[in-house]
């Protein structure tokens, strides 16, 4: 063999490691743009301009039950003391240590197909700065601890930084946008609805407008992104044609 494996444990874990020639991807040859909006009961939520993508939804039902699981593991270490339990809380450990991986294994792969998907059919993606540590931090924090967690576990700084990359690869441009009011506004009217809290969907009290919150946001997001980087004189530059928002499209979608 011209490159000898190698075996190796980590973390109670073996792996066989071995050296491969790297492939040089394909450059996107797409011109479409699209707005991500992050959410946790679908991890992304994408428009643009004529179709909408959900992106990993539902798979934090999945994660969650690992997590509750993996909490009732440690609860019974707690509960578990003295030397009698000793062997017991070994196991119940060993248990526990497997459920993280297999949760960190199960987000990482979200990350790098979402990932994936996205570098190999856009050319401009456009994703909200979502700052989780700061929305997660308990006091004046309006989520429940059940969302808090789950976005602590979807990790979105980690995608925006997997995505980053896999699109230098590809040759696509992410970038970084505001996210403030997009899931309150109506995208019909443009009324903000202050009193949404955490609906799955959005009604707007002025007009009516009834559609998924999360698609919602994306479609915001992408009016907003175009509107605030004078996209333009950008898309030129990314040698994308000016964009155009099928808004008739979209406002015709089932909420």
């Amino acid at each position: 063999m011209q490159h000898e494996p190698t075996l190796s444990l980590i973390n109670g874990q073996w792996f066989i490691c071995y050296a491969v020639d790297s492939i040089t991807p394909t450059p996107t040859q797409s011109d479409l743009v699209i707005a991500l909006d992050p959410g946790v009961r679908t991890f992304m939520t994408g428009f643009d301009g004529q179709n909408v993508l959900e992106l990993g939804r539902g798979d934090i039902g999945r994660i969650y039950r690992l997590a509750r699981h993996l909490d009732k593991l440690m609860s019974r270490i707690g509960l578990n003391k003295g030397g009698q339990f000793k062997q017991l809380r070994y196991r119940t450990r060993k248990a526990a240590s497997a459920i993280r991986i297999k949760i960190k294994n199960l987000v990482s792969e979200l990350h790098n197909k979402t990932a994936n998907y996205l570098v190999s059919k856009y050319k401009l993606i456009f994703l909200p700065t979502f700052e989780t540590q700061k929305m997660v931090k308990k006091g004046k924090r309006k989520l429940t601890t059940k969302t808090a967690r789950a976005m602590v576990t979807l990790s979105h700084y980690r995608f925006q930084q997997t995505l980053k990359h896999q699109a230098t690869k590809y040759g696509c441009v992410v970038v970084d946008v505001t996210e403030e009011y997009t899931s309150k506004t109506c995208s019909k009217c443009g009324h903000v609805h202050r009193k949404l809290s955490g609906s799955k969907t959005f009604k707007c009290p002025e007009c009516g407008h009834t559609l998924d919150r999360d698609l919602n946001g994306a479609f915001n997001i992408l009016l907003k992104a175009l509107r605030d980087t004078s996209m333009s004189g950008e898309l030129a530059a990314f040698q994308i044609m000016p964009y155009t928002v099928d808004l008739g499209t979209f406002l015709d979608l089932p909420g």
